[in-house]
């Protein structure tokens, strides 16, 4: 896992592998005020964004999820999120099988979760062996505006 902020990201572009890059310059030079929710491509089918509008849920009311083929980068655009994050090792069990068709399994319970907390400009990128729980509240239920980019993993 990698949190960054966009704030940042022209200095720490020159440590980031080109793919990252070329997904967080999209993530840095697209104005997201002038579009709606959707699906827009990146790079066909392996990288693509998805512009969404949530609600916070507490914890226990939001299933966290692990890919098995592509990276997430969560950008947050307004509001305040909390993703728990947990690196996979094995003593966190899936409360769905992992589903292929839809790249994710999903866990209620995990064992050494860390909550952090976005605001908006800052991102985390996930890899495939990052369980993690978007769009939690450690307090009161808020409207988020976010994007997330998937990354085709073949393409690292």
């Amino acid at each position: 896992m990698i949190a960054g902020s966009l704030k940042h990201w022209t200095t720490e572009r020159k440590f980031a592998h080109p793919v990252l890059r070329k997904a967080i310059d999209f993530l840095a030079e697209t104005d997201f005020g002038v579009l709606e929710a959707g699906k827009y491509p990146i790079w066909g089918d392996d990288m693509f964004a998805l512009l969404m509008a949530n609600t916070t849920k507490p914890k226990e009311e939001q299933p966290a999820e692990k890919h098995e083929r592509f990276l997430d980068i969560h950008l947050l655009l307004e509001g305040e999120e909390t993703i728990g994050w947990q690196v996979q090792d094995g003593n966190s069990k899936p409360s769905a099988p992992y589903n292929p068709e839809e790249d994710f399994a999903l866990f209620t319970e995990l064992q050494d979760e860390t909550l952090i907390k976005l605001k908006p400009g800052m991102y985390m990128v996930l890899f495939p062996e990052d369980i993690h729980r978007p769009g939690i509240t450690e307090a009161i239920a808020t409207d988020v505006r976010k994007i997330v980019v998937k990354i085709n993993q073949d393409l690292l």
